[in-house]
């Protein structure tokens, strides 16, 4: 929905399952010295001000990011992808957590000069933030389209063929469970060998449902699907969780996020 800005609710608990996700995924793929592509069909700034006003309004990265960042300074023992979120933030930061990097810069900062970075957002309010957090990096290209066609329009790709996706629209109108449900469908069939990470909310109405069926009807072996979900408790409204489906995670990602799941007692 191109009504929809992140800024409200940069840096809450799905942000944070999302990236240490997109993490653990981006560092394996790195771990092979073949370039590959990763496409960002919702991108929205790549970078966020948690002191903006639009941030302010709800503060939702106080119950998400905030929680855990204080206690991550310091510790020489955390999981490998929770250090490496962390000096990201310290790298954006000085006493304040007030800069927070989203998925695209975090992807622009784990990936190298050989690899390439599709980054889509259709919001003319936060494009003009993404084209900035990617202005320097040479091997990304941030692009004013709708991200599911982009992603149909880039795989397979003629050249890079590593890589993968995140796809995490708004879900601000329930057609769009299907909708992503049917574009990763679709991308599979053309490029089997891809990574696809899916985020969605759980709420009360419970249309993620559909969603995580109609992949489910993929009859993907174990290892190669696996769904990720941080359940939030007694929540009077609004989301009860945070879900992530992978198709083709990277050996070990599954037993990594399930250390990090345990650790942040999610």
């Amino acid at each position: 929905m191109l009504s929809y800005q992140h800024i409200y609710h940069a840096g809450n608990l799905a942000d944070v399952q999302k990236h240490l996700w997109l993490i653990t995924v981006l560092d394996y793929l790195t771990q092979k010295d073949k370039p590959f592509l990763w496409i960002d069909t919702h991108a929205g700034r790549g970078l966020y001000d948690l002191s903006a006003p639009e941030a302010q309004k709800i503060k939702e990265y106080e119950s998400g990011i905030l929680k855990f960042y204080k206690d991550w300074q310091g510790n020489d023992n955390l999981p490998a992808p929770l250090t490496r979120y962390r000096d990201f933030i310290n790298n954006l930061n000085k006493d304040e957590l007030i800069k927070y990097p989203g998925s695209a810069y975090l992807a622009m900062k784990i990936m190298r000069p050989t690899d390439k970075l599709y980054a889509f957002d259709l919001h003319k309010g936060e494009f003009p933030h993404l084209q900035k957090t990617l202005q320097q990096y040479i091997n990304s290209d941030p692009r004013f389209e709708d991200g599911f066609m982009g992603l149909k329009s880039l795989i397979p790709h003629t050249t890079l063929k590593r890589g993968g996706a995140l796809i995490d629209p708004s879900y601000e109108v329930k057609e769009e469970y299907t909708q992503t449900a049917q574009a990763i469908i679709e991308a599979h069939k053309k490029w089997p060998q891809g990574i696809y990470m899916a985020w969605y909310p759980i709420l009360d109405k419970g249309h993620h449902e559909d969603l995580v069926n109609q992949l489910m009807a993929l009859g993907l072996p174990d290892e190669d699907f696996t769904i990720d979900e941080w359940h939030f408790g007694e929540v009077e409204r609004g989301m009860k969780g945070t879900g992530m489906v992978i198709i083709n995670p990277p050996y070990g990602s599954i037993d990594t996020m399930a250390k990090i799941k345990l650790y942040l007692n999610q």
